[in-house]
């Protein structure tokens, strides 16, 4: 083989054939040296006292055993690397829509932002409350008596007086009240736009809009706003 000045490989007839390395540790390999020294065995071996053959036959049937997994984990991770990369292509037609993802930071550019509640129990009372850069209280929402499970809203970027907020980044503050009086705090969903779509190691990432960078296993829910 010879090389361009753009280190592109060129086929080269004249250049001699490259040999095979190995490191002697692959099934072939290791079969191959089994034989040999089977063979030095059996040339040396005590004539009074031969070889058994039953061990042997073990022995040459544990080989043949641990080619068949190599073959068969050759087989597999090929396997899986072919549907990791179909997964892939689907999940590029994703960009551009709305994922909503576990989250408390909420980026509003002038759109409706879907947000979610969910409760591991029922709730006498339901609050949500979007604040500011400032802390400061921008909109809430009352829901009152709740079931379990998840609660979907939506934020349509006004707050209390209806006037639309400038666009920014505002917090999503979610509260919950039983009959006894006792709060906690639910986990909250936040909706955000598909802006790439990513891949580390065998793990399939997605950029979001207000800068979350989560797995595709973290999103509960596709929304059509």
């Amino acid at each position: 083989m010879a090389t361009t000045i753009n280190n592109i490989p060129v086929y080269d007839r004249s250049a001699p054939p490259v040999q095979a390395t190995s490191n002697g540790t692959s099934a072939a390999d290791l079969s191959k040296n089994f034989l040999k020294m089977l063979t030095v065995q059996l040339q040396n071996q005590d004539p009074m006292n031969p070889m058994d053959n039953a061990a042997m036959t073990s022995q040459l049937a544990q080989l043949n055993q641990v080619d068949g997994i190599n073959k068969l984990n050759t087989s597999v991770n090929s396997l899986v690397a072919q549907m990791q990369s179909a997964n892939f292509m689907n999940l590029s037609s994703s960009v551009g829509k709305t994922a909503l993802a576990s989250g408390s930071q909420v980026y509003f550019s002038g759109h409706a932002v879907g947000m979610a509640a969910k409760l591991d129990a029922p709730a006498a009372s339901l609050k949500a409350v979007i604040r500011d850069s400032n802390s400061q209280i921008v909109n809430q929402f009352d829901f009152g008596a709740t079931p379990s499970g998840t609660t979907d809203f939506i934020w349509d970027g006004g707050d209390d007086a209806g006037k639309q907020v400038m666009a920014g980044m505002y917090t999503l503050e979610l509260t919950a009240t039983d009959d006894q009086g006792r709060t906690t705090s639910p986990t909250s969903y936040v909706g955000a736009m598909v802006t790439s779509i990513g891949q580390e190691g065998s793990d399939m990432k997605v950029g979001l809009s207000d800068g979350r960078n989560i797995l595709t296993t973290d999103i509960v829910k596709w929304l059509a706003i």
